[in-house]
């Protein structure tokens, strides 16, 4: 797992992962830092951005949705084991009717064989009894529900981690604006002050050319530095459905050393969201194959039935009851195959479960390299915009009085 602050990855020290990448992302942009001090900048903040991802990104609300039908379809496996209740009404029309006359407990009566109108209400509870199979199938959908769930865990994992990415992306364009519209403000300063000079015949005219060239190479470095944010601030809007509106505050990054690598790696993977997520579709694949096999047993079943009928017949009564049990057994060559399937299909599980545990480590192992690697940059780059800041003064105050060229002006 890549460190990020995601609840779903839990363990202490996570919380300031973010901020070691966020500084990694930030020192590219304060290398091109404007020679003046400024603020950082900060949008809504990031919680809000998490919350407003998971509840409006279509991968969030489709992985919401997949487990809730996962889960349906666990609850509809069980209502197959259950006892069932159907009621059924029938109107027949009849060309002829039947009757006949025939003596009953001493008298004659007549009953009814065919009525022309005829009438039937049918009440029926239907029990299974034995059903492996059928168990079996509702074992399976509960982990296949599991499974879900745990992929629902994963995609908002991953979820989370662009709309950090994202986030930072944007501070760091941001900063990359800013820093371009100081380099230019700072270009133009430079070429009026050149200009001046070249009117006072102090400075060649190839100094004027070239500080009006400085001038041209801030301003295309502006429209990229504002094409970055756009594109970034858009992307952001779109994982989130918010859009950024930045602030002006202090956005403070601790550069602090990473705890050791070591410590990462001793958390099982698991325990890791995409580890849930493999070690259930395991199980989800071998309580299929399972299912499969019971497929071969015999079901049996009981059924009670009461029916109401005006067509009495022989036995002149309109309603009575019968109780009824079935054993079923069915063999095909679909079941067989079916079978080899599934465990083909659980093999498959299984070693998607081994490469997501091992990708898991790996996550882990880059993003710590990348932390750690990232932190002397950005340390390095903050030092460098002292550095230029400096330099750049002490330039323009050389160049002013004479004592440096524009040729130094323009590499300070």
């Amino acid at each position: 797992m890549p460190l990020v602050p995601l609840p779903l990855c839990g363990g202490p020290g996570r919380l300031r992962a973010p901020r070691r990448r966020a500084a990694v992302a930030l020192g590219a942009a304060l290398l091109f830092g404007p020679l003046f001090p400024r603020p950082a900048l900060a949008l809504q903040p990031l919680a809000e951005l998490l919350a407003a991802a998971d509840a409006r990104n279509p991968d969030a609300v489709e992985a919401v949705a997949l487990a809730a039908q996962r889960d349906a379809e666990a609850r509809a496996a069980l209502g197959r084991l259950l006892p069932s209740f159907t009621a059924r009404g029938v109107y027949s029309r009849n060309q002829y009717e039947v009757s006949a006359q025939l003596p009953v407990a001493g008298e004659t009566r007549t009953l009814v064989i065919q009525p022309q109108d005829q009438w039937d209400a049918f009440l029926q509870l239907d029990v299974p009894l034995v059903d492996a199979a059928a168990y079996a199938r509702w074992q399976a959908q509960k982990a296949g529900a599991a499974s879900a769930s745990a992929s629902e865990e994963v995609a908002r994992l991953e979820l989370r981690k662009r709309v950090v990415r994202a986030y930072y992306t944007v501070v760091g364009a941001a900063a990359f604006v800013r820093a371009s519209q100081g380099s230019l403000a700072l270009a133009e300063r430079n070429r009026d002050l050149v200009r001046v000079r070249r009117e006072a015949q102090l400075v060649s005219e190839l100094d004027a050319q070239r500080a009006n060239a400085n001038v041209e190479r801030a301003r295309q470095d502006l429209a990229d530095a504002e094409l970055l944010l756009a594109l970034a601030e858009r992307s952001l809007e779109t994982l989130t459905r918010v859009t950024p509106e930045p602030t002006t505050v202090p956005l403070e990054e601790s550069l602090d050393e990473e705890e050791p690598l070591e410590r990462w790696l001793a958390v099982s993977p698991r325990s890791l969201a995409p580890g849930k997520a493999a070690e259930a579709q395991v199980q989800a694949a071998e309580a299929a194959h399972t299912a499969s096999r019971l497929a071969l047993l015999p079901t049996l079943g009981a059924s009670a039935q009461q029916r109401f009928t005006n067509a009495t017949g022989f036995l002149g009564r309109d309603a009575y009851w019968t109780l009824g049990a079935t054993l079923t057994f069915h063999l095909d060559y679909a079941t067989i195959a079916t079978q080899s399937a599934q465990r083909a299909a659980a093999e498959a599980a299984r070693a998607r479960e081994d490469r997501a545990l091992r990708a898991a480590q790996d996550d882990i192992v880059d993003a710590w390299q990348r932390v750690r690697a990232g932190i002397p940059k950005c340390r390095a780059a903050r030092a460098e915009e002292v550095a230029a800041l400096r330099a750049a003064r002490l330039a323009e105050d050389r160049y002013a009085s004479g004592a440096a060229t524009q040729l130094d002006v323009t590499q300070a």
